[in-house]
């Protein structure tokens, strides 16, 4: 039995991930697939379209056997932390013997090369004296790399090479790393908003849904017939989650916060907590909220994160705790038959709990209660999560969703 592990999104499930599936599958044809894809918050902090629960079941119905969660401390992360948590969850099921990702650009040689030199003590010293210069750190990691491997920069700014190259790093770094198959992304960038023949970004997706642009006909082209079924019922009921809800939240959260409880949060350095709490009194929105702060040293994507860090309390003490931990359970949104198989497998190898059932480790009561576990911490946020995206909807979702929904299990007997 071949295992690939796919680290993901889905956000939505759409015909370049299935692409991906199939071409992976021309060389390894009895490979099961397990993805480890994001809870309702994606990575560049901004929130999933539809939640985790059937964002699993699209995938399950199209080529994946098994989607496990990767819990929110490093799926709302930076790439680097995003990858690492990813591949440290694939390790630990001790199981997976290959991942597969996509990718702007293919030569694994030289993505492995990149993925060394990023390591190296000159690279990380030329990165800190570029960044004294307040610039972001992609824009500072990019240029510097291009510096030293001689590799266009165009090159290592594509967003899924820029994941490719985390993941190879991370995958270094496993005392026995796993295999690695890098598919050539096909046609539709990742920040395009044209739809490009049978391809489509999921911002492309995402964006003809929340501006009401959205052409059925060619949607249905782009995307698999589960998750076109389910996108045009969003559309006839307006049923989509907005950040915006949060704003009053936020602006509550930092206009009653304190100084020294501020400078605690995760991603709060340098005195950015004195602008927070100035923006905080001027903003009439959360898009004028961002607009306010960003700047090079702090994009949009690091304030959206940051906005969720600060309603869910994360701090950089947590943040550090979870970082030496790495994953600490498997928990399980979707499987078919051949999950199932891989799910036996888990149970006897896997150096984490498998979690299928989420009140045998944490409920609702134990969740507030002061005194908890790294473990507990870690998966009482990614449920705390599901209460803050539950407040995106109008009116708002049921609470304690977590709690009482079981993982999705989609019927192959039919499958060879």
């Amino acid at each position: 039995m071949s295992i690939t592990g796919i680290i993901s999104e889905y956000n939505p499930f759409h015909n370049g991930h299935k692409y991906l599936i199939q071409k992976h599958k021309e060389n390894f044809p009895d490979s099961y697939f397990i993805a480890v894809m994001s809870g309702n918050f994606t990575q560049r902090g901004e929130i999933a379209l539809v939640d985790k629960w059937q964002r699993a079941k699209l995938a399950v119905a199209n080529g994946i056997d098994l989607v496990i969660e990767l819990p929110f401390v490093f799926a709302v992360r930076s790439a680097q932390y995003f990858a690492k948590g990813g591949i440290d969850l694939l390790h630990k099921l001790h199981c997976v013997d290959t991942i597969c990702f996509g990718s702007e650009y293919t030569n694994e040689k030289d993505l492995t090369f990149i993925a060394q030199t990023s390591q190296s003590k000159k690279f990380q010293q030329m990165l800190k004296n570029k960044l004294a210069d307040g610039q972001s750190y992609a824009a500072v990691t990019s240029e510097v790399l291009s510096n030293l491997t001689n590799i266009s920069e165009d090159i290592l700014k594509a967003p899924n090479t820029i994941l490719g190259i985390e993941y190879l790093k991370a995958n270094l770094n496993l005392e026995k790393p796993l295999s690695v198959n890098i598919i050539q992304r096909m046609k539709a960038e990742h920040n395009d908003l044209n739809y490009q023949e049978n391809f489509a970004s999921g911002t492309a997706i995402r964006h003809s849904l929340y501006t009401n642009n959205s052409n059925f006909s060619k949607l249905k082209q782009v995307v698999p017939s589960e998750t076109y079924f389910l996108l045009q019922k969003i559309h006839q009921t307006q049923d989509l989650p907005h950040l915006d809800y949060l704003f009053t939240n936020l602006i509550s959260k930092l206009r009653l916060a304190k100084l020294d409880e501020l400078t605690k949060i995760y991603g709060i350095r340098e005195g950015l907590e004195y602008k927070l709490l100035k923006t905080a009194n001027e903003a009439i929105n959360l898009q004028d909220f961002f607009q306010k702060l960003k700047s090079k040293r702090y994009p949009l994507t690091n304030l959206q994160r940051l906005t969720l860090y600060l309603l869910l309390n994360i701090t950089k003490d947590l943040i550090q705790r979870f970082d030496d931990t790495g994953a600490l359970y498997a928990r399980v949104l979707a499987f078919n038959d051949k999950g199932t198989e891989l799910l036996k497998q888990m149970k006897k190898n896997a150096s984490i709990p498998i979690i299928t059932k989420t009140t045998s480790y944490l409920d609702s009561k134990k969740r507030c209660q002061q005194k908890l576990t790294t473990f507990e911490e870690m998966l009482a946020i990614d449920t705390y999560a599901t209460e803050l995206y539950n407040l995106c909807f109008n009116p708002f979702k049921p609470y304690g969703k977590d709690f009482t929904t079981s993982p999705y299990y989609f019927k192959t007997n039919n499958e060879n």
